[in-house]
């Protein structure tokens, strides 16, 4: 099989770990390279994998990165007449899809692992299936493909580690740990939070409209965990999309914390209104707070709508 890789050249803000598995594919000649000098450039450089005629896309760079090289594979046009196999690397910042899908901490050992999987004919061994977010922004006009949408606190919060850590790797897990720790204390003890304000928001899931309308976090992904394997996600149902939405008042209590962390109902079980976790095929939001999708930050704007869909799926390659 044809192997691809895709290098946003300034992943994890220097981009050394990039720099490290292009120094490796001088090993392996029959590997087709494209790279970008930044997430948002990457169209061009997909394409020409695309007219190569790859067949494992390979993407070096972090969520961002996959966010990009997601769309171009499923949005309308694509350049790709089959869709390729994806094996992300772990050289962003978070990396939460590499590392959801199974791709060694290790990028050299990852990449040595893909080619040699791919060289072996063994593709369809280690395939991973993931359903992909399908993001319809409006009034942006944005149609976008990624695994992780973050609505209001979510948002706040990685501006807030974005400005307090320096650029790198910094900003990732260490920073966002640091943040979700203090951001949990401030919670737990009631201390006021600019970051941590209710957001106004209309939900309907699955054509279905929720009751609760002011919500402390809100999030929807595909992935089955979380940086830090964080999974505060808990309902049922047959959706490819997991849903949570927190209420005010909802992490005053420090059981029901660990409990929803670890994917288990913060109630055990009880009716509680200010929770809600869902797995369902569409999620409808209408609301005037900034977003995120895999990072990529979308700044307030009144009576924006986001519709989220998983209408899509996509073949990953797991190199554990």
């Amino acid at each position: 099989m044809r192997v691809g890789v895709l290098s946003n050249l300034r992943a994890g803000g220097s981009g050394a770990r990039v720099a490290q598995v292009l120094s490796r594919l001088s090993k392996y000649p029959e590997v087709i390279r494209a790279e970008s000098s930044s997430a948002e450039g990457a169209g061009d450089a997909i394409r020409s994998l695309a007219d190569a005629g790859v067949d494992v896309l390979v993407v070096n760079g972090g969520d961002g990165t996959l966010q990009r090289a997601l769309t171009e594979l499923l949005c309308a046009g694509s350049a790709f007449r089959k869709l390729p196999v994806v094996a992300p690397l772990r050289t962003g910042r978070t990396s939460m899809s590499a590392l959801d899908i199974g791709s060694p901490g290790d990028p050299l050992t990852a990449i040595d692992r893909v080619i040699g999987i791919a060289r072996a004919g063994q593709v369809e061994q280690h395939l991973v299936q993931r359903a992909v977010l399908r993001m319809i922004l409006e009034p942006d006009g944005i149609d976008h493909y990624g695994t992780f949408f973050g609505g209001g606190v979510i948002y706040r919060a990685i501006h807030l580690t974005h400005g307090i850590f320096p650029k790198g790797r910094a900003q990732g897990v260490f920073g966002s740990s640091i943040i979700t720790a203090t951001l949990l204390g401030r919670v737990l003890t009631g201390s006021a939070s600019e970051v941590l304000s209710p957001d106004h928001v209309e939900v309907h899931t699955d054509g279905e409209r929720l009751e609760q309308t002011q919500y402390q976090l809100l999030l929807a992904t595909t992935l089955d965990r979380l940086f830090l394997r964080l999974r505060p996600f808990w309902g049922s149902g047959p959706g490819g999309i997991r849903f949570t939405g927190i209420a005010p008042g909802g992490f005053h209590h420090p059981g029901a914390v660990s409990r929803l962390v670890r994917g288990r109902s913060p109630t055990n079980g009880r009716v509680d209104r200010r929770y809600v976790s869902a797995n369902v095929e569409s999620v409808v939001m209408t609301f005037d707070s900034g977003a995120t999708l895999d990072g990529e930050m979308f700044d307030p704007l009144p009576g924006r709508k986001a519709t989220l869909i998983a209408d899509h799926r996509i073949r990953f390659l797991g190199a554990r």
